[in-house]
Order: structure tokens, then C-alpha cells, then sequence
């Protein structure tokens, strides 16, 4: 082990009235350890829980050094405790290659048996030049302690370019499927005669060996392009993989999702949750640089990435960042992305295995015209549905943030939203907080992590422990 981190005390009860209460304890750092250079970041953070243990929890993120001359490298912290107490547990293995190495993207799984998966990109940059990528997945069998292995579930072809790998694990006591292990990912190809777009890989032997990649999705005629795919597995053990569509720079974009009932043998057509959404997947939202808006690449790096969770019945929720509200320019000498405001987190429901959904709702009830980006959802075993987010409500200049949180059952009603992050992060004129952030549920507890600026100069992980009230 790398180094404890903290002890929390007792949890504080936190201000919310009406739907299903949360009570969240002391924010917790879960990343760094006195090796670390100064200004060393620690960012998109996932998180699974124990299906066999809920007081056992894996969290990830990767690390950036600011010496350049080190590799960099993934990271994993642990708790069995309920998440009282974490331990930087230690890193991924990467592949022994000539020249440098740097970890991306990292996801956390765990399926039935307790057994955790870490996903993630291994990219090496060998001295001669060019980059050689696999996306790798490490198990650890003894409670998070120790990855000490992985395997490549897609290995980076020429001219290819492999983007955002996420993963699911089915733990579904009553799926035929269960312990099926599922990677989806997007490939930007720049060649003739393989396809671009969203792929996933499957492995039915515990991560050991994988699938060839099965396409599920390409550019629409009109140029718009799918990326930042994520998969969720129903208590069936129908699995499915959600994304966004959009075209650079403009609107509408779609939310899209293909499922698998046979294990991921097949994949159905790929189809809309949702469409004609005011929003394009990549943007700016503000930070303190005063030419946000003026000037090409100025601000906070954003995305309307999707996230998804299966309550116990079999609805499925899924959620995204758009602006319905807001408002998105391109600015002068733009490099393709536009700059918003106004950013709302916004969810659909389908109770017919995705037949049909609902129009989407804003799950935020903030009432000023600041940012909410960034969600991740998770579902607890009684059918409640958690959600957490970036929120910058408290702020009237809309660039530092919070942590928010709340929960639902249906789709329809929420929690008014509850304040996790007991302190509040100062952007600056950082142009980065990661790309996600994770939360995890177990039957009493609901542990969201996401990266944190509240000392000013360098991202941090941290997770608090909410605790369901009657």
C-alpha cells in the first residue's frame, strides 16, 4: 500500500427535505501520496463497490506528474471499511516497453463473485517515434489490494485511434450472463476499409481473453460522429451501450444506444434515447481566463457525454449535459468547439427496455443561469436511482464548483439537490478537471468521487460517503 489517507468521523446529516434522504459524512482525498512531485493532478475518477461486500470499495483515477521524464501512470484506492477510512492502494500495471508510457480513461467494475476490473488506456510512446495503444483491463481477485495482472481487449491498429474505453461487469444474480465482463470504446480510424465509431469487446472467461470488436455505430450522412460510450447491464442480463452523436462545433446532438440480449454476442441496431438536443458533445464552459468567448480555446474543457444506471425493475435512466436554457457560440478563430453557458444536466427513462423514453427532465433545481455538468449515475438494489454532478450554483461569476447530489425513482420527481463537496473548488484559469467523474451505490450508501480544486493549484480525488435516511 501507498499511503493512508484519512479517517472520517461520523456523518453530518446534509440539508434536503422531501424524496429519499442522504446524509453525507466529511469529503475524503482518496489520491497523492508524499512521492508525488509538486502540482502532480489526480483526475477522472470512477468507482464500484463490492457486490459481496458493500463495506469494499475500489476507486480509480490516473495521475499526471509534472516532470516529464516520468511515466504516467493510473492509480487505485481502497476501503473496507464503508469508506471511513481509503488507502492509495498502488497503480495498473502497464506494458515493459521501450521509451515512455502514459495511462488514460480508467473505469472500475466488479461482478458477482467480488472479483474487480480496471480498465484503461496503455499508450506508449516508443523512442523511434509514434505511439503504440492498447486498452487494457487488470483483475484483482483479492478485494482491490493488488492488480497484478491485465490483458489487452484491443490493441491500436495503424492509423487508428482508440478514445474513452468504459466498463461493466454483470453482477446480476438472475442474469444467465453473469460474470460477463463488457468494454466499450470509441476508434477514430484515418484509413480506408475499417470502420469509425463505437465499438465493444466482450469477455466471458473473467477478463482473460476477449472478443473480436463489434461495431455498433458510425457517422450519421450529416456528419455527425459518436463518442464517449458508456455500458450498463440489466438485472436480465440484457446489456447496453449508450453515447452521444453530434457534429463538432454545432447543434442538435443525440443520445444513442445499442443492446445485446444473447451475452454480447449481437447488438441491435443502434437508435435514439434522445434527439434534437440543444448541444454539441465537446465545448468550453467559463474559467477566469477573461478572453472566454473571444478567442479560440479558452476555458474549462467540457462534454455531453452520456451516463446510465438499470433500477432493479428494469427502467433505465439515462442522463447527459446539454442546454436547453443556455447558450453556445463559436468564437472567432475557433478550433472547432464552441464556447456555453448555462449547462444543464437532463435525463430520459424507458420502462420497455428502451422501446420508447421519456422527453427529458432537468434534474437540477437550481434557479440562476450557472453550469451543471459532469453527471454520473448508479443504482441502489431497491430501485432508487443516484445521481451526482459538477455544480457551480454557488457561484455567482459561474466558474468555481461543488459537488452536488440527488436520487429518484422514477425519472420524474428528485431529491432536492444536496451539496457533497464541503469545500468549494477554485478553477482558476484551469482548463481541466478530467473528462468524468463516478459514483457507486450499495444498499445504504451512495459514494460519489470526482476531481477537486479546492486547494487551487492541482485536481485531487475525493469521495464522500452519503448514507440513505428512512
Amino acid at each position: 500500500a501507498l499511503g493512508l489517507l484519512a479517517i472520517a468521523g461520523p456523518p453530518a446529516p446534509a440539508q434536503s427535505t422531501g424524496g429519499t434522504p442522504v446524509f453525507f459524512g466529511p469529503d475524503i482525498r482518496i489520491s497523492g501520496v508524499p512521492s508525488d512531485p509538486a502540482g502532480t493532478t489526480h483526475w477522472e475518477t470512477c468507482i464500484a463497490a463490492n457486490p459481496k461486500d458493500a463495506k469494499n470499495l475500489v476507486a480509480g483515477y490516473f495521475d499526471r506528474f509534472p516532470t516529464i521524464d516520468l511515466d504516467q501512470t493510473c492509480s487505485f484506492s481502497v476501503t473496507g471499511d464503508g469508506g471511513q477510512s481509503w488507502t492509495v492502494q498502488g497503480v495498473v500495471p502497464m506494458r515493459d516497453l521501450p521509451g515512455s508510457s502514459y495511462c488514460v480513461d480508467p473505469s472500475v467494475a466488479a461482478d458477482g463473485r467480488g472479483t474487480f476490473y480496471y480498465a484503461y488506456l496503455d499508450v506508449n510512446l516508443p523512442p523511434t517515434g509514434g505511439e503504440d495503444v492498447d486498452i487494457r483491463v487488470a483483475r484483482s481477485t483479492d478485494k482491490g489490494q493488488s492488480f497484478p495482472t491485465s490483458t489487452a481487449a484491443v490493441h491500436e491498429g495503424p492509423y487508428e485511434y482508440l478514445d474513452k474505453p468504459y466498463l461493466a461487469a454483470d453482477a446480476q444474480p438472475k442474469s444467465r450472463f453473469r460474470g460477463t465482463v463488457y468494454v466499450s470504446y470509441t476508434n477514430f480510424v484515418l484509413h480506408v476499409g475499417t470502420p469509425t465509431g463505437i465499438f465493444v469487446v466482450v469477455s466471458r472467461d473473467g477478463g482473460g481473453a476477449w472478443s473480436a470488436p463489434v461495431f455498433l455505430d458510425g457517422p450519421a450522412p450529416d456528419g455527425a460522429f459518436p463518442q464517449g460510450s458508456v455500458p450498463v447491464v440489466a438485472p436480465d442480463g440484457t446489456a447496453y451501450v449508450f453515447w452521444a452523436r453530434y457534429v463538432d462545433g454545432s447543434e442538435p446532438m443525440s443520445i444513442r444506444f445499442s443492446k445485446s440480449r444473447d451475452g454480447g454476442r449481437s447488438w441491435s441496431p443502434a437508435a435514439d434515447a434522445a434527439s434534437n438536443l440543444p448541444g454539441t458533445g465537446l465545448f468550453y464552459l467559463k474559467n477566469a481566463d477573461s478572453k472566454f468567448g473571444a478567442n479560440s480555446d479558452r476555458g474549462l474543457n467540457a462534454n455531453s457525454f452520456p451516463t446510465a444506471a438499470i433500477a432493479a425493475n428494469g427502467t433505465i435512466f439515462v442522463a447527459w449535459t446539454d442546454f436547453p436554457e443556455g447558450s453556445c457560440k463559436t468564437a472567432p478563430r475557433s478550433a472547432v468547439y464552441p464556447s456555453c453557458t448555462n449547462a444543464d444536466v437532463r435525463l430520459s427513462v424507458s420502462r420497455d427496455g428502451g422501446a420508447t423514453w421519456t422527453a427529458p427532465v432537468k434534474v437540477t433545481d437550481e434557479t440562476n443561469a450557472t453550469d451543471q455538468f459532469f453527471p454520473w449515475m448508479a443504482a441502489h438494489p431497491n430501485g432508487l436511482v443516484s445521481l451526482a454532478w459538477i455544480d457551480r450554483r454557488l457561484d455567482p461569476d459561474n466558474i468555481n464548483y461543488d459537488a452536488f447530489y440527488t436520487n429518484t425513482f422514477d425519472g420524474a420527481s428528485f431529491l432536492p439537490n444536496v451539496r457533497v463537496s464541503t469545500a468549494t473548488s477554485l478553477l482558476g484559469l484551469a482548463a481541466g478537471i478530467g473528462d468524468y467523474n463516478g459514483i457507486a451505490a450499495t444498499t445504504d450508501a451512495v459514494f460519489p468521487v470526482w476531481g477537486d480544486l479546492r486547494n487551487q493549484t492541482d485536481v485531487q480525488a475525493y469521495v464522500a460517503r452519503g448514507t440513505l435516511g428512512p
